[in-house]
């Protein structure tokens, strides 16, 4: 086991611990389908991306395309999965 400058395990030196990191907030997903193809569902999560900007330390919403839960929730019918944009990473994202 390699050791730190103060003796702690160099493991633990690289950074802060996990219980000092903030812990991933669950989004419910979302399923979708096109018209041209309703019975094709497809479902997404929002996740929060950091990432250094200006100097500054930002949250930018993502999708993350996750496996169809059982029951699945309602489906939004959209016209293009190119339509759907991650929105606060609250989970909600618009179908318009």
């Amino acid at each position: 086991m390699a050791l730190g400058a103060w003796g702690a395990p160099a493991s633990g030196a690289a950074g802060p611990s996990r219980s000092a990191q903030a812990a991933p907030s669950a989004s419910v997903p979302r399923c979708y389908a096109t018209r041209s193809s309703p019975e094709w569902v497809v479902c997404y999560r929002t996740s929060l991306k950091a990432e250094y900007r200006h100097g500054k330390i930002v949250y930018i919403p993502v999708l993350i395309q996750v496996p169809t839960p059982s029951p699945p929730p309602p489906v939004i019918i959209v016209d293009s999965l190119n339509d759907i944009r991650p929105s606060g990473g609250d989970g909600a994202g618009s179908g318009t």
